[in-house]
């Protein structure tokens, strides 16, 4: 037990933003990488050495780079604004770039159950629902022109005789 929360703590503390937009160690030759045009994605999560696959550790990585990726976006997205965005815009934008990482495509048909109490029913309150609902849009649509939309794929090689 000792040994899997360390080795999830050494996964948490590795799993940060990738700053570089490549690394030697993660892509092909010269740093590019296979899949991505001959070029590594802006969104990539870091390379854990493990000896073999680990689902637990491996979903908290990508929710966690996924989470970073979406903040860079953000930034991004408010800098070519230049007007600020609400806290629902900002919550919903980063549930989707989670979302796409997950291999879950589209929006929800009911917000996050944060919204479902009267107040966010009522005509003060659903205006925020609807910043939520426009902010996982718009990182639907940053986030698919991004590397977090590639997460969920694993490629596969052909095999037998030719």
């Amino acid at each position: 037990m000792s040994r899997m929360l360390v080795a999830i703590g050494l996964c948490v503390a590795v799993s940060g933003c990738a700053t570089a937009p490549c690394r030697s160690d993660c892509c092909g030759e010269n740093g590019l990488a296979v899949g991505h045009g001959g070029r590594c994605s802006d969104c990539v999560p870091p390379c854990v050495p493990a000896c073999w696959y680990m689902p637990f550790i491996d979903n908290i990585v990508v929710h966690k780079t996924a989470g970073c990726c979406a903040s860079r976006a953000l930034t991004a997205y408010r800098r070519q604004c230049s007007e600020p965005v609400s806290k629902d815009f900002s919550t919903g934008f980063t549930q989707a770039y989670i979302d796409l990482a997950e291999g879950r495509m589209g929006p929800p048909s009911v917000p996050p159950s944060r919204y479902w109490s009267a107040y966010y029913r009522s005509c003060d309150g659903r205006w925020r629902v609807e910043e939520w609902y426009a902010g996982y849009h718009t990182g639907l649509e940053f986030g698919s022109q991004s590397g977090v939309s590639q997460f969920n794929r694993i490629d596969i090689w052909p095999t037998g005789c030719r």
